[in-house]
């Protein structure tokens, strides 16, 4: 008789849970939505979220602002997200390498990003370009090797973010050159320092690329073919390189998040990555659109946390 009582009250408790997850549903959204952009404004992440929010709001029938929150490698906003209920209206635009990398990166992380954050929807994935200033006597990734090995010690690579650092050690991994590796502390004095001279090589994103135009030569590009706006350019797989992740961004809410919200968020985002319109515009800024879902997402963020934790013993990369 007991266990059939308890029975009872478990049965009536999933009841209990599966009718407020339908009203939340029902009811999702009433209120203004914010995505939080745990980086500077007019950042990928940035222009990513905006651009979603501006249809998302339109078939949800709220308002959705976009608030930014960067620091520390993006952890401040993700700790801000998670510091909100778990109800949909505060989501993260989010960038799955940047999930993947930072427990291997940040010491007295007070979080987990994989299995704090995870993905609603995998929205977009923007090229990494490799890229030399304009200046340097080579014209592609073969002259750079064979300069390199003419002058060990020489050249010196860049990188604002352990992704670009470890992206930088894994292409040159096998190939017997010696390039120094010189640290940034975020895009814009890097990008200086590429186009100075300063660095003779290194990864950056698709809109940074075309921004430089002829001021760089561009090498290589990340991605499984080659596709515009670099048509001419290999990529990493025609050269025989690792085929490192590019830049995917995703838009990411709390654990806990009933499911019937999640579904409307990724619905939304859905709906909006297939209006021809923003598909042009994310296009337009070097952005190839996935619309995957929620467990494509999850499975990508895993495949690249693997991938990054093993570049990071690579390059003994430790927690700081």
């Amino acid at each position: 008789m007991k266990t059939t009582r308890i029975g009872l009250v478990l049965l009536a408790a999933a009841l209990c849970v599966a009718t407020v997850q339908s009203a939340l549903a029902q009811s999702y959204p009433n209120k203004l939505i914010r995505f939080v952009v745990p980086y500077s404004p007019g950042t990928s992440p940035d222009i990513v979220a905006r651009l979603l929010a501006e249809e998302m709001s339109k078939t949800l029938g709220q308002p959705i602002i976009v608030e930014n929150r960067g620091g520390a490698d993006g952890a401040i906003g993700m700790e801000y997200v998670l510091h909100q209920p778990a109800d949909g209206y505060t989501v993260l635009s989010g960038i799955t390498s940047n999930l993947a990398i930072l427990p291997l990166t940040a010491k007295n992380l007070r979080f987990d990003p994989l299995k704090d954050l995870p993905p609603v929807i995998g929205a977009v994935e923007g090229r990494y370009v490799f890229l030399s200033p304009a200046a340097v006597p080579w014209n592609s990734f073969e002259e750079l090797v064979a300069h390199a090995k003419a002058h060990p010690d020489k050249l010196n690579s860049g990188s604002p973010t352990p992704q670009v650092r470890m992206s930088n050690q894994e292409l040159f991994r096998g190939l017997g050159v010696s390039i120094t590796d010189i640290p940034y502390s975020s895009g814009g004095p890097y990008g200086t320092a590429l186009l100075a001279n300063e660095v003779q090589m290194g990864f950056i994103s698709t809109s940074s690329a075309i921004s430089f135009g002829a001021r760089v030569k561009i090498l290589a590009v990340t991605g499984e073919t080659r596709r515009p706006p670099f048509n001419n350019v290999p990529t990493l797989k025609e050269l025989g390189r690792p085929d490192l992740p590019g830049l995917s961004f995703t838009l990411n809410v709390a654990a806990g998040t009933p499911a019937p919200v999640v579904a409307t968020l990724h619905d939304a985002a859905a709906k909006a990555l297939a209006l021809p319109a923003l598909r042009k515009r994310f296009e337009d800024q070097g952005f190839d659109v996935l619309a995957e879902s929620a467990e494509d997402a999850t499975r990508r963020l895993a495949d690249q946390s693997r991938f990054f934790s093993d570049a990071a013993k690579r390059a003994g990369i430790k927690p700081e």
